[in-house]
């Protein structure tokens, strides 16, 4: 049975709470939320057991806090805009978007979540939504805003959004099944400039607005 919380009131300690969410983090990656003891957690966060649910009722709040903590990151890394030029082209701004974009998603610690904890998150679909519009989401609504952005007015678009999608999926391609499977991570990260060029030019090229023909 889930221990009660400690009143409010009392301070936290902020070391010790980063210990335990650090420590149980690693624990869940490496051996899923299953296969975890409180026990273990308090102990290689060198805690007491009861000092650990002082803080956190369960392992479920625990998962929770870390998904929170791995969402804050997300969003952090995508509100560093890439630093363009007042002339960039909307080549330019795509590259440096999937750049990132892939570069965040082919990282080990987000390998590492996909693949163990995200069975987790299935069984919570407040969190799980939480942390698709955190992530992927928050992706695809920031490619759909430059697809409708003055920047593309290159190119002639009718749906913003499954243009977006679709350029990700390029970007995208067969790696996560290579990830998941564990198949050439470090090719995969090496390939990262290439797909991203890639995937923009063929998509810049099949959306390409094409000038109008004069009528008589």
């Amino acid at each position: 049975m889930p221990h009660t919380p400690r009143p409010p009131g009392r301070p936290r300690d902020p070391a010790k709470v980063e210990a335990i969410l650090d420590t149980s983090w690693r624990l869940f990656l490496a051996r899923g939320v299953e296969g975890v003891t409180v026990d273990t957690i308090a102990a290689e966060a060198g805690v007491a057991k009861m000092t650990l649910y002082a803080y956190f009722p369960d392992k479920r709040a625990l998962f929770q806090e870390g998904v929170r903590r791995e969402m804050a990151k997300i969003e952090a890394a995508q509100a560093l805009a890439p630093a363009m030029s007042a002339d960039a082209t909307l080549r330019d701004v795509l590259i440096a978007l999937g750049t990132g974009i892939m570069t965040l998603l082919t990282s080990s610690g987000a390998v590492d979540f996909y693949s163990a904890l995200s069975g987790e998150l299935r069984r919570d679909s407040e969190l799980a939504r939480m942390f698709y519009e955190a992530g992927p989401g928050r992706a695809h609504a920031n490619l759909t805003a430059i697809m409708s952005s003055p920047l593309a007015t290159s190119i002639r678009i009718d749906d913003p959004r499954a243009a977006a999608e679709l350029l990700f999926g390029m970007w995208q391609g067969m790696t996560n099944y290579r990830l998941m499977l564990g198949i050439d991570h470090a090719g995969v990260v090496a390939s990262i400039p290439e797909r991203v060029v890639e995937g923009v030019d063929r998509f810049l090229a099949a959306y390409k607005q094409t000038p109008s023909l004069p009528t008589f």
